[in-house]
């Protein structure tokens, strides 16, 4: 496109008024959906986070009994292998209340509220 029909284009823009209009609230909105948008990240990445710490607080404290008795973590490693459902099935009802607590409630009551 040439210089002058753009400055064309761009005069004519400026002398009519446009065919719509927004809301008084429009700004407001936008700005609440990106907040949610980064809080919901910043809820994700809170939880990762601490999940991967509680993971890597128990092998420290495994390998540190380990490293003390070997025989009392054989010992609970077979018990955690002969009743593998009883403990997946824990470990996932944990991991979904922390889930809900860190992510999912903040999630609910924030898209209520008005900021």
């Amino acid at each position: 496109m040439k210089t002058e029909k753009l400055d064309q284009l761009i005069a004519g823009s400026f002398r009519e008024e446009p065919a719509f209009s927004l809301p008084a609230d429009f700004a407001q909105k936008i700005a609440l959906a990106v907040v949610r948008r980064q809080q919901w990240k910043a809820d994700l990445r809170e939880y990762f986070l601490l999940t991967a710490v509680v993971v890597a607080l128990v092998a420290a404290v495994a390998g540190f009994y380990y490293w003390m008795d070997p025989g009392l973590v054989l010992s609970v490693w077979r018990f955690i292998s002969g009743n593998m459902i009883q403990v997946v099935s824990v470990v996932f009802v944990l991991n979904f209340i922390f889930l809900a607590d860190r992510v999912l409630l903040r999630l609910l009551f924030n898209r209520w509220s008005k900021i």
